[in-house]
């Protein structure tokens, strides 16, 4: 009996994910529950498991592709029946196994599965390749399985390909005759040493994390119309309170970074301009004042920009608030966070010091109405009583959504985190 596996809602609100690797070819017996593919949602990256087990008859997408929630991800024959089948001398007239309405005929869909190839040694080998890369195989009467893969996880690359197609002595594309000048009078200069393969523009589709982060940050600039507050801090003593903190406790030294301390100044400056902790609902005309205080903490990920949720900021010594981000920003970095762990924001900071930059520009995360960058520390001369003298300076940054933010509003929140960064022992005052 044939039966078949659609890609479930995983609780992330998506409507497609990317087939990262399969773990399963054609033709191979699987158990219930077991992880058939690794796939990647617009936030995490997940090992999908299945509860059918039998023989692989069909892969709903390649490795690279996208795939609709609700398609069809796997099918396979159950020994239902093939039992059914062997069984000498059945009795016609018995009535046939109902048929499951999950069940469905996929048709030419096999054909996605089929190699391109004729079959040979190699016709049963499933290839890792992007869909580009295919098609380049193709065009260029390449086949997959004779390729060494050069890219990870044993992927076949675009460059795998045209080298392959250049076959093995000249080391030039097979089209490398079009790109071959004729002969003039007057030599005209060319790159030193030969063309390589590698010199071809490569066409990158957007996918998973970095597909959603373009559609959000679009549609943030496009539809939020930005007002910025940029503030010079003098860090002197939030550089002497961080040193106090971490002499008073070594075992923590480590996490205790600038980063639990802009949290926690973010938060209690939140909690006096409550107006900053609000999410706006276009479409309803209305704003949602948030009255818990849950801040985001914008991460650097390979796969682009995540940001992972520190709940009741406001609530957490800076202690709690140290481990929790070592803990939070780890995740967020090995793609292991949960859904839980990186949504439900009503606030997000961005460290910009930790990659080196003075100051930006950050963009607001909608729904949310503000967001703060805080660049790197630097020493510079600035006049005090009349005087030059040299301070370590941190430019910050505060943006807001101008559709229910003023300027007052935004200045006068600004200028509470500017106190409480340039006299942060005001923090004490919150344990009382």
């Amino acid at each position: 009996m044939r039966r078949d596996f659609q890609m479930p809602d995983i609780g992330e609100g998506i409507a497609e994910v990317e087939i990262i690797e399969w773990h399963i070819g054609i033709g191979d017996k699987i158990q219930p529950d077991q992880i058939v593919a690794t796939i990647q949602t617009d936030k995490s990256v997940v090992e999908m498991p299945t509860p059918l087990g039998g023989t692989v008859v069909f892969l709903g997408a390649e490795a690279g592709d996208l795939l609709a929630v609700g398609s069809m991800l796997i099918s396979v024959e159950t020994e239902t029946n093939a039992m059914a089948e062997a069984r000498p001398g059945a009795d016609s007239d018995s009535p046939s196994p109902p048929v499951h309405t999950s069940e469905v005929l996929l048709g030419a869909r096999d054909a996605v599965v089929e190699p391109a190839f004729p079959a040979g040694d190699h016709a049963t080998i499933r290839v890792k390749a992007a869909p580009s890369v295919r098609r380049l195989a193709v065009e260029r009467g390449v086949n997959l399985a004779t390729i060494h893969a050069t890219g990870p996880g044993g992927r076949v690359t675009r460059d795998d390909v045209l080298e392959a197609a250049a076959g093995p002595t000249t080391g030039l594309p097979a089209d490398a005759g079009a790109l071959v000048e004729p002969a003039r009078s007057i030599p005209t200069r060319r790159p030193a040493g030969p063309l390589e393969s590698g010199e071809d523009d490569e066409h990158v589709p957007l996918r998973g994390l970095r597909r959603q982060i373009a559609k959000k940050m679009v549609e943030s600039w496009r539809n939020v119309p930005h007002i910025i507050d940029y503030r010079e801090v003098d860090a002197s003593r939030l550089i002497e309170f961080r040193q106090a903190l971490r002499e008073a406790w070594p075992e923590y030294a480590t996490v205790l970074t600038y980063v639990p301390l802009l949290v926690k100044v973010s938060a209690i400056a939140l909690r006096r301009h409550p107006l900053m902790n609000a999410s706006f609902d276009e479409e309803a005309s209305e704003y949602v004042l948030h009255r818990r205080i849950h801040i985001g903490i914008a991460t650097a990920t390979s796969d682009g920009l995540l940001v992972p949720v520190v709940r009741d900021a406001d609530r957490k010594s800076i202690l709690e608030l140290a481990v929790e981000l070592g803990e939070l920003v780890e995740l967020a970095r090995s793609r292991k966070a949960t859904q839980e762990q990186l949504t439900g924001g009503t606030y997000t900071v961005n460290n910009l010091g930790s990659i080196g930059t003075s100051m930006g520009t950050p963009i607001i995360r909608t729904p949310e109405v503000g967001i703060t960058g805080f660049g790197r520390i630097t020493e510079r001369a600035v006049a005090r009583d009349g005087v030059p003298v040299v301070r370590p300076i941190m430019m910050l940054s505060s943006v807001g959504d101008h559709r229910l933010l003023d300027g007052d509003t935004l200045g006068s929140f600004t200028a509470t985190l500017v106190s409480l960064l340039e006299n942060p022992y005001q923090l004490l005052a919150e344990l009382v």
